[in-house]
């Protein structure tokens, strides 16, 4: 599972120093007043902002009221599929699709995860006398169940509402508190506060209903004081990378393991599911004490290197990185013989020239074909044509790797055998 990715900058304590160029979350989980700030401070990476923009642009598209029902417009569901296309390619849900591929012993095309995202997460389900929930809101945004909070499981938005509320609302929704976050105390056991990874904490939200907001109505009005009794969330996990944590745990076919070591610490992940185990209800962690000091996690557990189910006949798996250079298409079943007419597109997405010099294309069973001689300028694609006896494009349905100088993982993409049967037929990612 792509927990390492997932944790796209470090997490760390006060009185710890934070790297500015790669970014990182100072937390304070050992405050005691109504006024601690458990995120105090937060340096996010300008290569990592983009799908925080994103992310943010969904948190007003929810009624607060979990009875309530949900009217979904145009311009909320290209804010969703905006999303969705700005996480699809990321790290963790590169590293997330071949790990369910691989579990479940299916190809997983682009589209296929698009999918898999959409029910997972934004699909509506009703569930007992609830008529609208979906995965996200519940996760990402939190819900109001009488005079309790629902949810509420990511950093981020608790950050936001947490004194930063009035950067995103004070232009649309004039006159909404600066602070919707009234810290009760922490609850921490078996040393979490040595840990600055996750929080287990006890708070007040004040939560605005922006299904009810009017330009012409009091802002304070429309504000919910919640509670939560007992809450916790991942500190400084991307919004891409909960998500592929989250669908990997959700995936059925995956047959995930429930716990996970992170930075030496053990975490049971939470996942509940709707009735027709389509969509995640709910997903969280729980502390479990530091590694080491429980039994020992089955086969198959997740490590910060990623999942721990060795396979003899398949090569290591590189590290996923962010990169400019993508696969685009593949002709991977030529009208003839395939052998010496196959080709791979790959485009620079960039704003500066990318020199492929000791760059590979790998197939699934690890053969490697070098790329030295191609350089791509900005916005520019280019087809290679694979020579004879180098990868190998399966017409049964494959992967196509596409792997940087320092054996990082630049780009990942799937076909299936439908996608390879027509001949002379080019497959586009």
């Amino acid at each position: 599972m792509p927990i390492r990715r997932a944790m796209a900058w470090k997490p760390i304590l006060p009185g710890q120093t934070g790297d500015e160029e790669r970014g990182y979350v100072r937390v304070n989980n050992s405050g005691s007043r109504d006024d601690t700030r458990v995120i105090e401070a937060v340096k996010i990476p300008p290569s990592k902002r983009f799908t925080y923009e994103r992310v943010l642009a969904l948190f007003d598209n929810y009624a607060l009221d979990e009875q309530s029902p949900e009217i979904e417009t145009p311009e909320e569901r290209q804010e969703i599929h905006d999303l969705l296309e700005a996480v699809l390619d990321t790290p963790p849900m590169q590293i997330a699709r071949e790990y369910v591929a691989q579990a479940s012993g299916s190809i997983i095309s682009r589209d296929r995860w698009y999918g898999v995202l959409l029910e997972h997460w934004f699909r509506s389900f009703s569930q007992k006398g609830d008529p609208a929930l979906t995965g996200f809101e519940h996760v990402f945004v939190g819900e109001q169940e009488g005079a309790k909070v629902q949810g509420y499981h990511f950093w981020y938005k608790y950050y936001l509402d947490d004194g930063m509320a009035t950067e995103i609302d004070r232009q649309r929704f004039p006159g909404f508190a600066d602070d919707r976050i009234v810290y009760i105390r922490g609850l921490y056991d078996d040393g979490q506060t040595s840990f600055p990874e996750s929080v287990t904490i006890s708070y007040r939200w004040n939560a605005p209903d922006y299904e009810r907001w009017t330009k012409e109505g009091d802002p304070q009005a429309i504000i919910r004081p919640l509670t939560k009794p007992k809450g916790g969330f991942f500190v400084g996990c991307s919004v891409e990378g909960l998500m592929a944590i989250g669908s990997v745990r959700a995936h059925l076919g995956a047959r995930a393991p429930k716990e996970a070591v992170i930075n030496g610490a053990r975490y049971d992940l939470k996942v509940f599911r709707s009735a027709n185990e389509q969509h995640i209800r709910t997903f969280y962690p729980v502390f479990m004490g530091p590694a080491g000091t429980g039994p020992a996690p089955d086969a198959g557990s997740v490590t910060p290197s990623g999942p721990q189910r060795p396979d003899p006949a398949r090569p290591p798996v590189p590290p996923v990185i962010d990169s400019p250079v993508r696969i685009i298409a593949a002709l991977v079943n030529p009208v003839g013989d395939d052998q010496g007419h196959e080709t791979v597109t790959l485009m620079n997405t960039g704003a500066r020239a990318q020199s492929l010099e000791g760059w590979f294309l790998v197939d699934k069973a690890g053969l490697r074909f070098g790329l030295s001689d191609v350089t791509l300028a900005p916005g520019i694609a280019q087809t290679v044509r694979l020579p004879v006896k180098s990868i190998q494009l399966s017409n049964k349905g494959g992967e196509i790797r596409l792997v940087n100088r320092d054996g990082h993982t630049a780009h990942l993409v799937h076909y299936s055998k439908a996608q390879a049967k027509d001949q002379g037929r080019t497959i586009l990612f």
